[in-house]
């Protein structure tokens, strides 16, 4: 199964890699600090962190059940192993598109 092990290992280094964007997405949000601006502008700033923080929290989610997947997938033999890899990529296909609109709304 040196097939097998070669498209586990890709699988894993790109959920290491949305673990790696999460991080630097999460450093942002914890960078964003009150500035002297009016109460309205602080106002804004506010709801787009809290907007942004529910974002990340979802994408835990998301890269937690990716990382469950393959968990599974480790640990299966045969046909259940193809089954596994299918769900395994769909769930980091969801987390990838999930971080592609997180970028637009970062400002990525």
């Amino acid at each position: 199964m040196k097939d097998g092990t070669i498209e586990l290992d890709r699988l894993k280094a790109q959920l290491q890699l949305w673990d790696a964007e999460m991080t630097h997405l999460e450093a942002k949000v914890g960078r964003m600090v009150p500035e002297s601006r009016s109460a309205l502008q602080n106002e804004s700033r506010d709801t787009l962190e809290a907007m942004l923080r529910e974002e990340l929290t979802g994408l835990r989610q998301l890269w937690s059940e990716a990382a469950q997947s393959l968990d599974r997938l480790e640990r299966a033999h045969g046909d259940e192993w193809k089954i596994l890899l299918e769900r395994a990529e769909l769930n980091l296909g969801r987390l990838g598109a999930a971080f592609e609109q997180s970028r637009s709304r970062f400002g990525e």
